[in-house]
């Protein structure tokens, strides 16, 4: 008796309910991979907070700044490898899940591997009174953070809500609202992925843009930073703080 195939009409109903079914999973499947990299960042985020406090208790003040393209710089503009070595406060830098096109300074980044940014308020070593130590450095313009946010650009890469090159910075007043990730308005809503550490007081002054001194804190003007629709003076959003 001969075996019978399928027909033509047969394979394309097959397909088209195939069609069907991908439409229907691909989107959910998608939206599980942001939710996963938002908890993934989320994790990592907190976990580098936690290795810069850490930091701290041995030498009484935070690493410097740090761009996300951290193997192209010097440690001036690279603090966080400070966490790794010579002690290692955490084994290795995390990739972030969401790399920015452009760093602080706005030059574009290309390739990884790019890790998050460390932004903040920082001192000279000789304004802290803190004497030479191995991590030290002597160039210009080289301090230490005394209050920082690190953060992601969250699903909206490569837009950044707390980048100075975007004119708005997570600590420091200067005219322009931050806002931090909530997936309200689905998974790829606006906002950066954020969290603050160290000496509150910074928060919400106009930062000049040079290394602060301690005496320079009380004659600065603080009107607050706009962070999720609220105004924060000397104090960090309760949800955003390590």
């Amino acid at each position: 008796m001969p075996r019978r195939g399928f027909t033509l009409i047969e394979l394309l109903i097959v397909i088209a309910i195939i069609l069907i079914l991908i439409a229907i999973a691909l989107p959910n499947f998608l939206e599980a991979q942001i939710r996963a990299r938002v908890t993934k960042a989320k994790a990592e985020i907190r976990s580098l907070g936690i290795a810069m406090e850490a930091y701290k208790l041995d030498w009484k003040f935070y690493p410097p700044y740090s761009f996300p393209n951290y193997t192209r710089r010097g440690r001036v503009t690279a603090g966080l490898t400070y966490l790794t070595s010579p002690n290692a406060y955490i084994t290795s830098l995390p990739e972030d899940p969401f790399p920015p096109n452009l760093d602080q300074e706005g030059n574009e980044i290309t390739g990884p591997p790019y890790t998050y940014t460390l932004d903040g308020f920082e001192h000279g070593r000789r304004e802290l009174g803190i004497p030479l130590h191995p991590h030290d450095c002597l160039l210009p313009g080289c301090g230490h953070l005394v209050a920082w946010c690190l953060y992601s650009v969250g699903p909206d890469t490569p837009k950044a809500e707390a980048a100075p090159h975007h004119n708005a910075t997570p600590l420091f007043n200067d005219g322009f609202p931050v806002s931090s990730y909530a997936p309200t308005n689905g998974t790829k809503s606006q906002g950066d992925l954020m969290r603050y550490g160290g000496d509150n007081r910074w928060m919400g002054v106009v930062a000049p843009n040079i290394i602060a001194r301690r005496e320079q804190f009380e004659s600065l003007p603080k009107p607050g930073q706009a962070v999720d629709g609220v105004v924060y003076v000397k104090r960090f959003p309760p949800h955003l703080q390590q």
